[in-house]
C-alpha cells in the first residue's frame, strides 16, 4: 500500500537537520531564502506544554505529507513537521502548513498559512486564509481570513474576517468584519461590522441584525424583533425595543427606553368616536396601540321593509408618529399617521373596511402624569369589496394622556418624615432632600 510504504521510509525522509547543516542548505546555489519562523500565540494548545508548536531552524520540512490516521503517517516521529501540502484519509496532524491541508480531520498544530478543509478543522496556532469544515471549525490563536462551519464555530482569540456557520459561533475575542450563523452568535469581544443570526450576544460597532439581540453597548444599527441593549448610540427598530441608555431613537411597536414611557390615551374623533390605547415613548418617536368604537349607517333590508339604522362597530389600529421639540415647558407638538380596521360585532362586514389618519397633535402637560391635548388632520375610509367605496373628512380629536410608567420624569420618594431617634428620643431629619412639586414647596422641620 503506498501510504503504509511511504510511512516506512519517513522517518529518515523528515529526521530534524541539524542548524549546521541547516545553514550549508540555505547557503547552496539557487537555494531559497531560509524561511523565518511564524510568530505563536502561547495562549493555545497543541504543542508541548499545552502551547500551540513553534517553528525554529530544526522544524522539520517535506513539501508533502500523508496520512491514515495520525501516526500512520508520513510523519509519524516528525509530527510538528512543516508542508505545503498534508492529505489525510481520516486524521492527519501536522505542526506548519504553508499551502493546504485536506482531510477528514485536519489538525494544525502550530500555524496555518492558506486552506484547511474537513469535516472537523482545528488549528492550534495563527491561521492566515480559510479554515473550512463541515461540521466544527476551532481556532485557538487569531485568525485572519474566514472560518465556515456547517455546524459550529469556535474562536479563542481575535478573528479578522469572517466567522460563518450553519447553526452556532462563539469568539472569545474581537471580531473585526463579519460574524453570522444560522441560530446563535455569542461574541465575548467588540464586534466591529456586522453580527447577524437568529439570536445575537455581543458589543456591536455597526450592524446587529436578527429576531432577538442582546447587546452590551451597541453603536450603529440593531434591527430585529426584540431588541435588548443597555446602552446604544444610534438606531434600534423592531417590535419591542429595551434599552437603558438611549444615544440615538428607539422605533418599535413597543419601544421600551428609560428615556420615554408609556402613557393611556383617552380620546374621540370625528374618525372614531370613542377610542382608548396605549402610548410607548421613546426620546422623540411613539407608536399607540388602539381599541376604538364606532357607528355607521346601514342599508335599509328590502326584504323585510326596515328602515335604515346605525350599527356598532369596533376598530382596532396602530399609529406612528413623532415628537417634535419646542422650547415651551410642558407644551408640545406630534405629528402621526395610522392605520385601522373597522368590523361589526356580530357578523362580518363585506370586503374592507378600514381607516386611515394624518394628525397634528398639541397637548399641554397640567400636571407629572395629566397631558390633555388637541389634534387635527384628515382621515380616509376605504370600504366594499371589488370596486371600493372611498370616503373621508376632516379629523378632529380630544382627548387626554395620563402616565402609568414615565421614565423621563421619574418621581422620587418623598424625603421621610422626622422620626424618633433611638436613644432620648432625640429627633433626627432624614437625610433624602424633600421634592418640591407643582406650586406646593416642602416646609422644613417643626
Amino acid at each position: 500500500m503506498p501510504i503504509l510504504a511511504a510511512c516506512a521510509v519517513a522517518p529518515a525522509v523528515l529526521a530534524p537537520r541539524s542548524a549546521s547543516a541547516q545553514q550549508l542548505a540555505d547557503a547552496a546555489p539557487g537555494a531559497a531564502p531560509p524561511r523565518s519562523a511564524w510568530p505563536s500565540d502561547p495562549s493555545g494548545a497543541g504543542g508541548a506544554d499545552g502551547e500551540p508548536a513553534r517553528r525554529g531552524p530544526e522544524t522539520p520540512y517535506f513539501p508533502v505529507n500523508l496520512s491514515l490516521i495520525f501516526p500512520l503517517s508520513t510523519n509519524a516521529t516528525a509530527p510538528d513537521l512543516a508542508t505545503h501540502l498534508d492529505l489525510a484519509l481520516l486524521l492527519g496532524r501536522v505542526g506548519f502548513v504553508d499551502g493546504a491541508q485536506l482531510g477528514l480531520f485536519s489538525w494544525t498544530s502550530g500555524d496555518l498559512r492558506g486552506l484547511q478543509l474537513g469535516v472537523a478543522s482545528v488549528v492550534s496556532g495563527r491561521a492566515e486564509g480559510v479554515q473550512l469544515a463541515g461540521g466544527f471549525a476551532f481556532a485557538d490563536a487569531p485568525l485572519a481570513g474566514v472560518q465556515l462551519a456547517g455546524l459550529f464555530g469556535w474562536a479563542s482569540t481575535t478573528v479578522t474576517g469572517a466567522q460563518i456557520a450553519g447553526v452556532a459561533n462563539q469568539t472569545y475575542a474581537d471580531v473585526d468584519g463579519l460574524q453570522a450563523a444560522g441560530a446563535v452568535n455569542v461574541a465575548r469581544g467588540q464586534v466591529t461590522g456586522v453580527q447577524a443570526a437568529a439570536v445575537n450576544i455581543g458589543r456591536v460597532d455597526g450592524l446587529q441584525i436578527g429576531a432577538i439581540n442582546v447587546s452590551q453597548e451597541q453603536r450603529g444599527l440593531q434591527i430585529g424583533i426584540i431588541n435588548v441593549a443597555r446602552k446604544i448610540d444610534g438606531l434600534q427598530i423592531g417590535v419591542i425595543n429595551v434599552t437603558d441608555n438611549l444615544k440615538g431613537e428607539s422605533l418599535g411597536l413597543i419601544p421600551l427606553p428609560r428615556e420615554g414611557g408609556i402613557r393611556l390615551a383617552l380620546w374621540g374623533s370625528t374618525g372614531l368616536h370613542g377610542n382608548v390605547g396605549l402610548k410607548f415613548s421613546s426620546r422623540y418617536a411613539y407608536t399607540i396601540l388602539s381599541f376604538g368604537l364606532h357607528s355607521e349607517t346601514r342599508a335599509p333590508n328590502v326584504d323585510d321593509g326596515r328602515a335604515a339604522e346605525r350599527e356598532p362597530l369596533y376598530a382596532v389600529g396602530l399609529a406612528m408618529g413623532s415628537r417634535l421639540p419646542l422650547d415651551v415647558e410642558d407644551l408640545s407638538l406630534s405629528a402621526d399617521v395610522g392605520a385601522y380596521h373597522r368590523g361589526p360585532f356580530q357578523g362580518d362586514l363585506p370586503g374592507r373596511n378600514e381607516v386611515l389618519k394624518a394628525r397634528v397633535s398639541a397637548s399641554y402637560a397640567l400636571a407629572e402624569r395629566l397631558s390633555p391635548f388637541v389634534c387635527a388632520g384628515a382621515y380616509l375610509t376605504l370600504r366594499g369589496e371589488g370596486a371600493l367605496d372611498v370616503g373621508g373628512g376632516p379629523e378632529l380629536c380630544l382627548g387626554v394622556e395620563l402616565g402609568l410608567l414615565d421614565a423621563a420624569r421619574r418621581v422620587r420618594a418623598p424625603a421621610a418624615p422626622a422620626a424618633l431617634a433611638g436613644r432620648g428620643g432625640a429627633l433626627r431629619a432624614s437625610p433624602g432632600p424633600a421634592r418640591t412639586t407643582g406650586a406646593s414647596s416642602s416646609r422644613r422641620g417643626s
